[in-house]
């Protein structure tokens, strides 16, 4: 079961162990504060404007919609986009406001420290820091996306979209790296889980138009 996944989702799988590892490495070999500045220091016009909007698939709204493409196109891809959507967010929602509730965002913790940089239009929030739910959020999606595509290319083209949008978050400083870091593994995790016990089920092969085809005409 859980074999099987690894297989069929090994491109994006065998990516994300390169992201968890050097992500690691950087985690523990700096801090946050100096990792996070030294990202703010290196910033673009073009950057500030990409990051701006690509932090949006990273929103619910967008989650939502991935997860009725998945119903549309097969029931069973919706309910496992559905539960690492749902589940995913309600961990981090449940981390962040329950056990890290004390951990600022990079506005309110560097606000007598440092002057950072920020992206013109971008409203900043102060706390609920750890981790991230658009990082969560995206890696859920993207994970999904991976699985729906099956192809390699595919499944390397979604993984490195999904970093650009978790890293967004670094960018226009609403988070710090590990923030990211631990909401890449909790949304990848939670979706990899609902894919490995459910892929093999006999139910859901239909997209959710022809199933209530199906059905009205009985």
């Amino acid at each position: 079961m859980i074999r099987s996944a690894i297989v069929k989702m090994k491109y994006f799988l065998s990516l994300m162990m390169a992201w968890l590892i050097s992500g690691g490495i950087l985690i523990y070999a700096t801090s946050k504060d100096a990792l996070h500045l030294w990202f703010n220091s290196h910033h673009h016009p073009f950057a500030d404007l990409f990051f701006k909007y690509v932090t949006h698939l990273g929103d619910g709204v967008f989650g939502a919609f991935i997860v009725l493409l998945g119903f549309i196109y097969k029931l069973k891809y919706g309910v496992i986009g559905l539960i690492g959507l749902a589940g995913s967010s309600l961990i981090t929602q449940v981390l962040k406001r329950q056990v890290f509730n004390h951990e600022h965002r990079p506005s309110k913790y560097f606000e007598e420290m440092a002057q950072l940089h920020l992206v013109d239009g971008v409203q900043l929030h102060s706390n609920f820091s750890f981790p991230s739910g658009h990082a969560t959020a995206a890696f859920s999606i993207f994970f999904l996306l991976a699985i729906i595509a099956k192809k390699p290319a595919l499944q390397s083209l979604f993984f490195i979209l999904v970093v650009l949008v978790a890293f967004s978050r670094v960018y226009i400083s609403q988070h710090f790296f590990e923030d990211i870091y631990m909401g890449s593994i909790i949304g990848t995790s939670v979706c990899f889980l609902a894919f490995a016990f459910l892929k093999e089920k006999s139910w859901g092969e239909q997209g959710a138009t022809e199933w209530l085809v199906s059905k009205i005409k009985r």
